[in-house]
Order: C-alpha cells, then sequence, then structure tokens
C-alpha cells in the first residue's frame, strides 16, 4: 500500500471524472470487496452538505482531491459528518499539507509523535476494519472452494 503524498498529488486542477479515476486508483488497496469506490453522486454530495468545497470552474484542486482521499478511505469506518468534523478541528491547528501527510504516514505506519492523536486513533480503526475485511473475504473465498469440491 502506497499512497500519495501531498506533493505528490496532482498540480494542474482536475475535472470530475479525472478526480474518480484518480482518487480511485490511489484508494483501491484500502477498500474491501464490498466497499463502494468513489462515485460522481457522492462527490456532489459532500459538496451540497459541505463536507467538500465546491469545484472552481468544474475542476478540483489538491485540497479537495486529499480531502476526498481521505473521505473515501475512512467512508467505511466513520460517518462522512464525524470525518468532515475531525478534519475541520485540525484545520484549525495545522495546514492541509500538514495533516494529510500525517495521515497518510500513519496509515502506512510511519507515525511520528507529532502525529495527532485524533489521526492516530482513526488511522488504527481503518486499519483494524480493513483486516477484519480482509478476513471476511478470505474466509469467503475458502468456503466458495469448499462448495467447489
Amino acid at each position: 500500500m502506497s499512497l500519495a503524498k501531498w506533493d505528490q498529488l496532482p498540480s494542474l486542477d482536475l475535472y470530475l471524472d479525472q478526480v474518480l479515476l484518480y482518487v480511485n486508483q490511489e484508494t483501491a488497496g484500502l477498500l474491501s470487496q464490498n466497499e463502494k469506490p468513489l462515485t460522481a453522486a457522492m462527490i456532489n454530495n459532500y459538496v451540497k452538505h459541505g463536507y467538500l468545497p465546491k469545484p472552481h470552474k468544474k475542476k478540483y484542486g489538491r485540497k479537495q482531491i486529499a480531502r476526498l482521499i481521505v473521505l473515501t478511505i475512512c467512508k467505511s469506518v466513520f460517518a462522512i459528518s464525524d470525518i468532515a468534523q475531525m478534519i475541520e478541528l485540525h484545520y484549525q491547528e495545522a495546514e492541509a499539507s500538514l495533516l494529510y501527510d500525517a495521515f497518510i504516514d500513519c496509515l502506512e505506519g510511519r507515525s511520528s509523535e507529532q502525529t495527532p492523536d485524533l489521526i492516530v486513533k482513526a488511522c488504527q480503526a481503518i486499519l483494524s476494519y480493513k483486516e477484519a475485511m480482509d478476513l471476511v473475504d478470505h474466509l469467503k473465498e475458502v468456503a466458495s472452494d469448499e462448495q467447489e469440491l
């Protein structure tokens, strides 16, 4: 699992279809088989409810793409409104690039003493959920294999 850090996110603004392709490629390794990838309807709802800033001239920038990656990864464990609240609480303390990189580092097992506790706990929950869902997927495969015999 290797997610793009802030400086590796697209520097050019992207249209909706490009955002969907990019975010879904980035997050594919963290989603279980039964989780839906990001859709246009989800993005429209996030904008409508204020969880994601509106696109500028139908284009999404780096900050919006980073937020969509975080929302996509977290949505299987947390309510979208809770994720947005966590993000907003931290934006008062640090800038988006630092928070995003801390989140990615934490997910990849590279957290430090400076990593906010809320990010550490969220990452632990996400990784535990992923492990459980991977186990479920494995057990389904074993059961399917046994039925074929």
